[in-house]
């Protein structure tokens, strides 16, 4: 028979604190397991991406360093027809090509290896004696004409000292174009820098440097515009 003057029982002190010690160390073991887990995995996904990326060759064209020489010569032509120098630039010192190495993006570039058989072909001149007067509407008038035919400004400042200027542009696919101007002697420096393609046949040598690709190639002469 249940007395009716006996109180129903709770639970005693000690009971609530097992009960609260065992919720504090599962939650407790849930937030190390995610922070432990979390770095792991992010690891695992970049390791599995970096991989993928290792394994997975660069998506450049394959072109013959001539060919590669004759576009980017057509693009230095075209430029310096825009800002309408009127000297003429014979191949040689100040008016060549060179070639380097092409680096992949992402992930792969922090191994910092070099793409075999790849190449980034440049054409390269310089003048002397421009005055500021000639070489920044030259310049402005190049930056309007590139944009025109799709190319990006990436910049066009000087120093803050205005002594020295640089413009800068790039397009898919065709690579960059630099061009500065030093107020010291007047030198102004054109650079057409193509985008990185393959040697159609690998050099047997496997130590060949990049600059082998322009072996035997000669830069164009630069000519005013409308000149023969």
């Amino acid at each position: 028979m249940i007395d009716a003057s006996e109180k129903p029982r709770t639970p005693g002190r000690s009971a609530v604190s097992g009960s609260s010690a065992v919720s504090a160390a599962k939650w407790l073991g849930v937030t190390v397991a995610a922070i432990v887990g979390i770095p792991v995995l992010l690891v695992l996904v970049v390791l599995v991406t970096y991989g993928v990326q290792r394994a997975t060759p660069e998506d450049y064209p394959k072109v013959a360093p001539q060919t590669m020489a004759d576009r980017a010569g057509a693009r230095s032509q075209e430029s310096y027809d825009v800002l309408g120098f009127d000297a003429l630039i014979p191949p040689g010192e100040f008016n060549s090509l060179s070639s380097g190495y092409c680096y992949p993006d992402g992930l792969e570039s922090v191994a910092d290896e070099h793409v075999d058989n790849a190449y980034a072909l440049s054409h390269s001149w310089h003048l002397a004696d421009v005055p500021e007067s000639e070489a920044l509407p030259a310049m402005r008038r190049l930056r309007d004409h590139l944009k025109a035919e799709g190319w990006d400004i990436v910049s066009f400042d000087s120093t803050p000292s205005g002594d020295n200027w640089t413009l800068r542009t790039e397009r898919d696919g065709d690579g960059r174009q630099v061009y500065e101007w030093y107020a010291d002697g007047g030198r102004f420096h054109g650079g057409v820098h193509a985008e990185c393609a393959y040697l159609p046949t690998p050099p047997t040598d496997p130590y060949a440097s990049p600059d082998d690709a322009t072996t035997g190639l000669t830069a164009p002469t630069l000519r005013p515009a409308g000149a023969a």
